[in-house]
């Protein structure tokens, strides 16, 4: 962290507290009443499941982007800098969050393609974003068409759903149209580039990977249906998240078909506000969208809900904590640029690198 900059991230940590606070008071009576009983085992064994099965199909969807580029990288490595990601995006504020701390380390160990090793990273949180609104598109308009009552009574949701179709469609044809660019323009283009004053060869390498990954529709077909299986996991595991500290009232708790439209949303609103781990973002975030599925009632399962599952990520965070431990030598102390000149993180697995994957 920059001296100059530690007031910022402070403010921060500060916002997010305060937000939380003022969440958690708005709703303490309903809020207590439903976190004072015991958890529920089954639930909250399911939730902690379904974290470690997001956050391991995740790693892989890293692991393919970068391979598909052509750049040795281990699996272990995508593991072991996904995890210190997971303590910085748990933890930490967004200015130095884990999409930062991949970046500079995979860089770092690819310095002849420090764009395209970036880029990778890019690409795994575009893929994720776009796989969120796919999901709640193709899911929740399967439930829409199927006849489920509770999409088929509420207009909202239908929106949401048109809404995710639009934008997934619009991702889908972008690519396409990518696959078919004549490689005479894909060159043209890219040499023009290179003559831009200083940053041209930086912008021809990103050029380069946007091309490459059209070209590769295989690769990128597999970190989609990667991430197929960690949405389905991420909407399953707040799915019984809000069933941990369960209502009196069963008919409060949103049904599958609602959390596979609505969960999206909060998932993305959380990653995009840059507090450490969304934290309050993802509180209101949640109790608003159960509020417009279950009215003024269902805001405390939604807040109850997220609440629990917090501290589940939390606890998974702590996990990356010690992997952060771990590499805490090799992590950038001051600034990226006096990082940068320090031994290759990758040196000692340059050998196996070479061979391929790891199994």
């Amino acid at each position: 962290m920059k001296k100059s900059g530690w007031w910022k991230d402070a403010a921060k940590y500060a916002i997010a507290v305060v937000l939380l606070t003022f969440v958690v008071s708005m709703n303490w009576t309903d809020l207590t009443n439903l976190l004072s009983q015991p958890p529920q085992v089954v639930p909250l064994l399911i939730t902690v499941a379904g974290v470690l099965v997001v956050l391991a199909f995740q790693y892989y969807r890293w692991f393919l982007l970068v391979r598909a580029l052509d750049l040795p990288f281990a699996l272990r490595n995508a593991v072991r800098l996904g995890l210190v990601g997971t303590f910085y995006n748990t933890f930490l504020p967004g200015s130095i969050g884990g999409d930062f701390v991949k970046a500079f380390f995979i860089a770092r160990g690819h310095p002849e393609r420090k764009a395209a090793a970036v880029a990778t990273v890019v690409a795994d949180r575009l893929v994720g974003l776009f796989g969120l609104i796919a999901f709640g598109a193709v899911v929740g308009g399967a439930f829409w068409l199927a006849g489920d009552d509770k999409i088929a009574g509420n207009s909202k949701l239908q929106f949401i759903i048109l809404g995710a179709a639009v934008l997934a469609g619009l991702g889908v044809v972008g690519y396409i149209a990518l696959g078919f660019l004549p490689r005479h323009r894909y060159e043209r283009f890219q040499d023009r580039l290179h003559g831009v004053r200083r940053f041209g060869p930086t912008l021809a390498e990103l050029w380069y990977v946007v091309w490459q990954y059209g070209q590769r529709p295989r690769s990128v077909m597999g970190a989609v249906a990667t991430t197929a299986v960690a949405q389905t996991a991420m909407m399953l595991m707040f799915h019984y998240a809000v069933r941990i500290f369960p209502p009196a009232d069963p008919a409060l708790l949103g049904t599958l078909a609602e959390h596979f439209v609505i969960l999206p949303i909060g998932y993305i609103v959380q990653a995009v506000i840059p507090l450490p781990g969304g934290l309050g973002v993802g509180e209101l975030t949640f109790g608003g969208l159960y509020k417009m599925i279950r009215g003024e009632a269902g805001y405390a399962v939604g807040l109850a809900g997220r609440l629990a599952l917090r501290l589940v990520e939390w606890c998974v965070g702590l996990i990356g904590y010690i992997a952060y431990l771990r590499m805490r030598d090799e992590l950038p102390v001051a600034e990226a640029e006096a990082a940068a000149e320090e031994e290759d993180p990758y040196a000692d697995q340059s050998a196996e690198a070479a061979k391929g994957p790891a199994a």
